[in-house]
């Protein structure tokens, strides 16, 4: 008797068949200056040393997509971590397993916690010899554009993310899933740089929804700051360079300047001129890591800073180290 085999449904071949994944090996290796030199390429400058005599054993896997990189990693031994300098991108984290303690301010991670790094954020972490940790790392310039892109207007220099939440948080969850789909987006032909962009600008406003930032309250809802304040923040960013006065504000948005400052102070949280305050220290931050500042003095000057005493101090207050530290770490 002739027996007939039914032929598989397509839902059930999707159901039943493991979705490829774009991990590959990248590293394996027991020698720690060669880690050391990997994770700089990688992260920027790092330095690496191990508990006692243990035997290194990293391992990492990831891949690339549309400059985004993901990152899988172990080192097999209880290790310290630090990152030297400032780095080109934000770099977010789950804990798959282990323990990571930050040094500073003594903050322990367990399993299903989650972190982000900021660019012009240092760090030092002892690690467990059991930790997996998930990495991935954005652009400064892509999260840049994905903010704006998402919220309107130029509205990044003050940006900010909480820097870490608890297991269970939207915002690891938000992590776990864009790693997901990237690493299970198939590799096609014709057309596949569009895909990848379009999948990456995806992922990177889901993080900004789901993960808490300065600008958390805006994101969630666009008319959130009205007119008159929008249209005063707008001048401020184009017109950085000519340090406007509190009156020119409120001229061009159109209210008095007690207005402004209300408005201000409710919606975003400080008044016109602090706020404008940090985006000249943001601006003064980010000459002070290029090749063409001469001195920490005429980049201050030129951003409106006259006395250098209460620049130093607000700018060690807003990026935790003295501006000369960023000047010469370039």
């Amino acid at each position: 008797m002739e027996s007939h085999r039914e032929a598989p449904r397509m839902n059930d071949a999707l159901v039943s068949t493991s979705p490829p994944s774009r991990f590959v090996d990248l590293i394996q290796t027991k020698v720690p200056a060669r880690a050391e030199q990997f994770m700089a390429r990688l992260y920027g400058e790092h330095a690496l040393r191990l508990r006692d005599s243990t035997a290194l054993d990293m391992r990492m896997q990831g891949f690339q997509l549309a400059g985004l990189h993901v990152a899988r990693l172990s080192y097999g031994a209880p290790a310290f971590a630090s990152m030297t300098q400032s780095h080109p991108g934000w770099i977010f984290s789950f804990l798959e397993s282990g323990r990571v303690a930050r040094l500073a301010g003594g903050r322990v991670f367990g399993p299903g916690e989650s972190a982000v790094l900021a660019p012009d954020r240092l760090h030092e972490l002892e690690m467990s010899a059991d930790m997996q940790l998930l990495n991935l790392r954005v652009s400064d310039a892509d999260m840049r554009q994905a903010c704006t892109d998402l919220a309107g207007g130029e509205r990044m220099a003050d940006f900010r993310f909480v820097d870490a939440v608890p297991s269970g948080h939207a915002a690891g969850l938000a992590l776990c899933r864009a790693v997901r789909a990237l690493a299970e987006l198939p590799s096609y032909g014709a057309g596949a740089q569009r895909l990848e962009r379009s999948l990456k600008e995806c992922v990177l406003f889901e993080l900004l929804v789901a993960w808490p930032n300065s600008w958390s309250t805006s994101l969630a809802d666009g008319e959130a700051l009205p007119d008159s304040a929008r249209r005063a923040r707008d001048y401020m960013h184009a017109h950085l360079a000519d340090l406007p006065t509190l009156s020119e504000l409120a001229r061009v948005a159109g209210v008095s300047v007690r207005a402004l400052t209300r408005s201000f102070e409710r919606h975003v949280g400080v008044s016109p001129m602090r706020y404008m305050n940090r985006l000249r220290l943001d601006r003064v931050h980010l000459e002070l890591q290029q090749a063409e500042a001469r001195s920490v003095t005429e980049v201050a000057m030129r951003w409106g800073f006259g006395h250098m005493g209460s620049f130093a101090a607000a700018y060690r207050e807003r990026f935790g180290v003295h501006p000369s530290f960023t000047f010469k770490r370039r």
